[in-house]
């Protein structure tokens, strides 16, 4: 077996690899990673992809990957063949591929959540790493489960192109110290969360955008949703304005949501959640969802900066 850097390899190397992965989180995850998978393939190709697979003569076993944006690496995919999980091969991997992105000249931040991840020992691999990290879960709710009536009422109407700009302020201000903004520099500020929501409405970002089940209360909640696979919905997101909290508003965005991906024939709905953020979690345990896969959300800055996590 050896080591070698993703640049030098092709999408032919992987291909039986990429396959696999593909049909492993659409079992595992109800995901339909196929076009993540091709943008991987074109990446090899491109020679632009940075990362490193470990093979054994000509068969690639396991890799792992990391895209660079603006100053930040964010880690994807950590992932090996199902004959060679479990027996430390994705945690070395990974601990080369964090070693790379930590030491890559101009690179002040690393970021990566385990969602896509085979290795049973991943997680501690980053606290080894000097990353700050907070559990999360991924959630699934089983939709030929009636949805709970909405309480109160509220002005819910859909989601329209012209109203990006204010969902992304939405975003950021339902962030504003929270856990995630510290883990995530997505929500780090108005124009961060604006490229956000466009890669979600705009480019598929995650999964197929789907406008029935995406909707925003003006000023203060919004909820941007999409389609993994073809029967399985995703709340990419859920936010409400601080002041506007407790009183509602999210449950009604999420049944609305909810009730939108039913009256499409969906078979169920996703989401992820940090474990600590208690309200939300709870939320969505009484909504129906059920816990489908552990992972973490994990961050490292250049000391002598520091991320900062409230207990």
């Amino acid at each position: 077996m050896r080591t070698r850097s993703l640049s030098e390899v092709s999408s032919r190397d992987l291909r039986p690899l990429l396959e696999e992965e593909s049909e492993h989180w659409n079992d595992e995850l109800l995901w339909d990673f196929s076009e993540v998978c091709a943008a991987v393939a074109s990446g090899l190709d491109r020679r632009t992809l940075t990362g490193r697979v470990l093979q054994d003569g000509g068969r690639s076993l396991a890799y792992c990957y990391y895209m660079m944006d603006t100053g930040r690496a964010i880690v994807g995919s950590l992932f090996a063949g199902s004959p060679f999980r479990g027996q430390g091969l994705e945690e070395a991997l990974l601990e080369g591929v964090l070693a790379d992105a930590q030491g890559r000249v101009g690179n002040e931040r690393v970021e990566c959540q385990t969602l896509f991840s085979t290795a049973e020992d991943a997680d501690r691999r980053f606290e080894r790493a000097g990353f700050a990290s907070r559990a999360r879960h991924y959630l699934v709710r089983d939709l030929t489960e009636p949805v709970s009536p909405q309480g109160r009422e509220h002005h819910l109407r859909p989601l329209r192109r012209e109203d990006l700009p204010a969902a992304a302020r939405i975003i950021h201000a339902s962030h504003e110290g929270s856990l995630d903004a510290a883990l995530n520099l997505t929500y780090a500020t108005v124009a961060s969360c604006r490229s956000f929501v466009e890669t979600l409405v705009l480019r598929s970002g995650c999964g197929r955008f789907d406008p029935e089940a995406s909707w925003i209360v003006d000023g203060t909640g919004v909820i941007l949703a999409s389609h993994l696979s073809a029967c399985n919905g995703h709340v990419c997101q859920v936010s409400v304005v601080p002041e506007a909290q407790a009183k509602g508003l999210g449950k009604a965005l999420m049944i609305a949501a909810l009730d939108a991906f039913r009256r499409q024939g969906l078979k169920s709905a996703s989401l992820s959640v940090t474990v600590d953020n208690s309200r939300a979690y709870e939320l969505y345990r009484r909504l129906g969802f059920a816990l489908r896969k552990a992972f973490a959300a994990h961050a490292w800055v250049r000391p002598p900066a520091r991320i900062e996590l409230r207990a």
